[in-house]
């Protein structure tokens, strides 16, 4: 039954990395809707309006991203500090007794 819990620790840690990026990439736009300059007074404005009311979203999305690769994060750390903790218990000494 053991085999059924298996995690590929680089992959996760490739996705959360991935997560990362998109959390970034995502909260990096801010700057640029606001400052919206298209040629147009009431394009512009429809941009910045299109992008203060969907703030909700983009702040929900933030921390749902934030929250996946923390816990990403989390599952390689402790993976990790599991399968050292095993084979530091389960190496046998060379020792005779």
């Amino acid at each position: 039954m053991a085999e059924e819990f298996s995690a590929d620790r680089r992959e996760a840690a490739n996705v959360a990395r991935d997560l990362k990026a998109i959390r970034a990439a995502l909260d990096g736009g801010n700057a640029g809707a606001l400052d919206a300059r298209t040629g147009s007074e009431k394009v512009d404005e429809a941009v910045r309006r299109f992008f203060a009311e969907s703030s909700d979203n983009r702040e929900r999305m933030n921390a749902l991203l934030e929250r996946a690769a923390g816990l990403l994060d989390a599952l390689v750390e402790g993976t990790g500090t599991l399968d050292g903790s095993l084979a530091d218990s389960l190496t046998t000494g060379t020792g005779g007794t």
